[in-house]
């Protein structure tokens, strides 16, 4: 049976794809890889599913991405991601299309740490709208509320996308600020790599995504209106 947890071996594994980026290098490793990121990362993610599955009630589906960096349109040659990331979100035709943009829980297993997040990258066009119009119309406070909340627990939230509020959006308003936003997410980075060696790592990540409930709650409402 495939542990749902990673073991130093993965990490070290990481490491040395991140000094040794090239073809040549992973496929002299590869049985390391299938050992001990990919068989472990398969079974970890299925378990998270079913953890946050059960955290938000709501049925879960996720995604892994590959560890083949796509190069067609990057400066960056490097053919491999040195890190696994993956992204669970809520299902229902709500949130489906390429331009759905779900709420999300997010995961980055990196060589020496490890990043976990909550919310929208980008908001979809009409998630946008809505997301504005809350804020001029008064959800502004009790988002501002809920994102100091993250920040004193550690999580730090996604930078501005605009140098000033939109256009159409009062400049003078008390949430021109949050309104810079296209996106918001909040990330934590967790520096103990082993929190996620064994199986006792699903408990402990669902423990800190449960802390970013209430914030992933408000933006799902929010793309339900749009």
């Amino acid at each position: 049976m495939i542990s749902a947890g990673y073991r130093p071996e993965t990490f070290t594994f990481l490491k040395g794809l991140a000094a040794n980026n090239t073809k040549t290098w992973f496929e002299a490793n590869k049985s390391d890889y299938l050992h001990f990121v990919k068989q472990p990362s398969d079974a970890l993610r299925r378990a998270l599913q079913e953890a946050l599955s059960e955290l938000t009630g709501r049925e879960i589906t996720s995604k892994q991405f590959r560890i083949n960096r796509d190069l067609r349109f990057s400066r960056d040659k490097r053919p491999f991601n040195a890190h696994v990331r993956m992204a669970f979100w809520p299902t229902g035709s709500t949130f489906e299309g390429k331009d759905a943009q779900p709420p999300s829980f997010f995961l980055s297993i990196e060589p020496d740490h490890i990043r976990i997040g909550t919310g929208c990258m980008a908001f979809s066009k009409p998630a946008l709208t809505v997301f504005l119009h809350a804020l001029e119309t008064g959800e502004g406070e009790t988002l501002l509320a809920l994102l100091r909340k993250l920040q004193e627990n550690g999580f730090e939230i996604s930078e501005p996308d605009l140098a000033n509020a939109p256009k159409g959006f009062p400049r003078d308003h008390p949430h021109a600020g949050l309104a810079r936003h296209k996106g918001l997410g909040a990330w934590k980075t967790l520096g103990d790599t082993g929190l996620v060696q064994g199986n006792s790592g699903i408990a402990a990540l669902a423990d800190i995504w449960a802390g970013t409930l209430p914030f992933w709650k408000w933006q799902l409402g929010l793309l339900e209106k749009a």
